[in-house]
């Protein structure tokens, strides 16, 4: 028979793979050393990595509110969002300094709005999420093409200038958006409406029978996901140096992806913000490998899906060991 010590070190080893969140960060020491070997400038594609993994967190941190809903519960508009925001936040700031505040203002009241309609569709048409975001998003696409088609708009030289500043090789907006997440971490596990929304997610009837006003939390929940959307618009605008209607594109299935590889259970009821930064620099770190490779673009997408079933299979097996 196995000794006291020897159980209690297989349990503490089954423990520690159970944490979901641990298998996205394994993949991307694993994928970064492959880079270090494969890459002449390993430090620069990590700090690149940094940056750009940035909005897949905020947008991973938007949809992961979504999901823990519950089942069928997905935000399919994000990426419209990101568009129609950045276009607005431009607009208003209009090249000039002196407007960078009502600009990000007015990006962040249109992404709220935005996820305010799809939570109304959602709750007055009886349809679901998904469908009801999806249409949403073919709106906000519509109102993005209709009103700023053919516009070129840059964003303020500081708001520009602001969003690329590195300390050594930790970029400022990086940082930024770490500070957000702490935020939403302390606000999901430790506040009324972080317990609401995963008691939702976990049973609906039951959050009802509770006194839970589930139609408000998913009213904030929605609100915070487009809140989410504009901020990564208005970032990603400054960033890239201007708006353009396809920006917000990789973010869909990307934001999905993020959550659930970072631990969140696709069927609601549980999150998870610290796997939301290993999830997001995996991503970005296979997409670069995969360049590096001389990957076609065809192929780059299959390898990544297969890589992306990989870690989920892995950390789900894991789960039921223990």
């Amino acid at each position: 028979m196995p000794s006291l010590e020897q159980r209690l070190r297989r349990i503490s080893v089954n423990e520690i793979l159970s944490v979901k969140w641990l298998w996205s960060y394994v993949g991307a020491v694993v994928v970064f050393i492959v880079i270090a070997l494969v890459s002449s400038d390993p430090l620069g594609t990590l700090t690149a990595s940094a940056s750009f993994c940035s909005f897949f967190m905020l947008v991973g941190l938007g949809q992961m509110l979504v999901i823990t809903l519950g089942p069928g519960n997905i935000d399919l508009s994000i990426p419209y969002a990101i568009g129609l925001t950045g276009f607005v936040a431009m607009k208003v700031m209009n090249a000039d300094d002196g407007n960078i505040l009502w600009g990000i203002l007015a990006g962040l009241l249109v992404g709220a709005a935005i996820g305010a309609f799809n939570f109304g569709l959602i709750r007055l048409l009886r349809v679901p999420p998904m469908i009801a975001t999806l249409a949403s998003g073919f709106i906000v696409q519509t109102l993005s093409i209709v009103f700023f088609r053919g516009l070129q708009i840059k964003p303020p030289e500081g708001l520009s200038v602001m969003v690329n500043i590195k300390f050594g090789i930790v970029p400022l907006l990086f940082l930024v958006v770490l500070a957000v997440s702490v935020v939403v971490h302390f606000m999901l596990t430790r506040s009324p409406y972080g317990r609401f929304i995963h008691a939702i997610g976990q049973n609906t009837k039951a959050a009802t029978l509770a006194a839970i006003d589930v139609d408000l939390n998913k009213f904030i929940t929605y609100v915070l996901c487009g809140f989410f959307g504009g901020l990564t618009g208005i970032l990603l605008s400054a960033f890239g140096g201007g708006v353009t209607l396809g920006m917000g594109r990789e973010y869909l299935l990307n934001s999905i992806a993020v959550p659930v590889i970072g631990g969140s259970s696709i069927a609601g009821g549980n999150s998870n913000v610290p796997g939301i930064f290993g999830a997001s620099i995996l991503l970005l770190l296979i997409l670069y490998l995969l360049d590096i490779l001389g990957f076609a673009v065809g192929l780059r997408y299959i390898l990544t899906g297969l890589i992306i079933l990989g870690i989920i299979f892995a950390s789900s097996q894991a789960a039921r060991a223990t």
